[in-house]
């Protein structure tokens, strides 16, 4: 039998290492909000079990032991993009992350971001789901490697909240979007009062921060009517859907199930009702195909003070960028590239969030974009394609009057 270390460089270099794709629901309607990418050792990696590895939590001990922690993340990571780039699927994807690979020797920065770019895909529609291993993580560390993937345009997600490193102190100082509730929690909560008062003050707390929270673990019907009444709003588990190589929707029989539960805890009076969400703000807004001269683009800025930005769209409405009135009439007063097409000209990489997003949480990703680009409007879209605008203004006028 090959060396451990060998035999991880094997494995990582074979066709044995698979993703599955588990849905998060949408409890009120029963609708896929997003998918969370799982890593899977494939029935070829037949020497795994052998060296005591049973799946994936314990792949990534092994090759922490053995120096090769960083290569094993970043090989799932690698595949989850591929396949959904591959397969063309809209919504959003939670990719795991082990927070010790930003302490690793063989950590660079910007891995993520240069294979989205790279298959075309917009960080926007990725989660980083920081999912703890080994040590606790303090409350100094979780902020430095959350700080490390905002600033990239990653929205964040915290793991195990109930069982890990998600204390009171770090949810405070580092605000995710998302808290996944723990399954341990989740588990038996309809036959446990206090349990239950618990995931309600986390729920509140959520919604009062601009944070997501997401139940983990949902496997029970009766579970699913407690987080209801708590007020969680997304979920996932073997009830809803288990985790699968293809994409789809949630089947009917389990939609049904879901939509009478969420019209019982409505009866009950015990639901929250839905937050307000951004695509209620938006306004319609001119737009611009990439090939448009860049100086027809500014003359366009220049002369209507309702435009400081035009959102750059193709012609099957996918955005492709944003042309600032700012950044592109100083641009052109420095340069000659007046008849350029605009698309050579543009941010591309601007905030695009889908029409259900809520109020707060829109507003936490808006503002924590860069100093030059806080005030950018925000593009709505729907399934991927363009609705219209938000000015961060609008969006904080509307956030501090308590509509969501």
């Amino acid at each position: 039998m090959a060396t451990a270390p060998t035999w991880l460089d094997d494995l990582l270099v074979s066709e044995h290492l698979h993703v599955a794709f588990q849905p998060i629901v949408d409890l009120g309607t029963g609708e896929v909000m997003g998918r969370e990418v799982l890593g899977r050792l494939g029935p070829g990696a037949s020497e795994a079990h052998a060296r005591g590895v049973s799946g994936p939590q314990a792949l990534l001990e092994m090759a922490h032991s053995h120096g090769r922690l960083v290569a094993v993340d970043r090989r799932f990571r690698e595949i989850g993009i591929e396949t959904l780039a591959r397969v063309g699927s809209e919504g959003v994807f939670f990719l795991n992350v082990d927070p010790r690979v930003i302490d690793d020797p063989a950590f660079s920065a910007g891995f993520t971001r240069r294979l989205l770019e790279e298959h075309g895909v917009a960080p926007t529609r990725i989660v980083l789901e920081l999912t703890e291993s080994g040590a606790v993580l303090d409350s100094d560390r979780l902020e430095r490697i959350v700080r490390h993937y905002a600033s990239q345009g990653f929205r964040i997600a915290l793991d195990d909240v109930g069982a890990g490193y998600a204390s009171l102190t770090a949810l405070v100082r580092v605000r995710p979007h998302f808290l996944k509730l723990d399954k341990a929690i989740v588990r038996h909560l309809a036959e446990d009062p206090l349990r239950a008062h618990l995931v309600r003050s986390l729920a509140d707390f959520g919604r009062r921060a601009g944070i997501q929270v997401i139940a983990e673990g949902i496997e029970d019907e009766h579970d699913l009517q407690a987080l209801l009444a708590c007020g969680v709003e997304l979920g996932q588990g073997y009830l809803l859907a288990r985790p699968a190589p293809e994409l789809g929707p949630l089947p009917p029989p389990v939609k049904d199930l879901v939509r009478r539960a969420a019209k019982q805890a409505e009866r009950d009076g015990q639901s929250s009702p839905p937050p307000r969400t951004i695509s209620a703000l938006r306004g319609s807004h001119a737009s611009v195909l990439p090939g448009t001269p860049a100086g027809e683009v500014a003359g366009l800025l220049r002369r209507s003070t309702a435009y400081t930005a035009l959102p750059v769209v193709d012609c099957e409405g996918h955005v492709l960028g944003l042309a600032t009135r700012e950044r592109l009439l100083d641009e052109l007063a420095h340069t000659r590239r007046g008849g350029s097409p605009i698309v050579a000209l543009m941010d591309p990489h601007p905030l695009r969030v889908d029409e259900a997003t809520a109020l707060p949480v829109a507003l936490r990703l808006a503002t924590s974009r860069d100093e030059s680009r806080v005030y950018d409007p925000v593009i709505v879209e729907h399934q991927g394609r363009y609705l219209g605008i938000v000015t961060v203004q609008v969006l904080m006028r509307a956030v501090a009057d308590g509509e969501f």
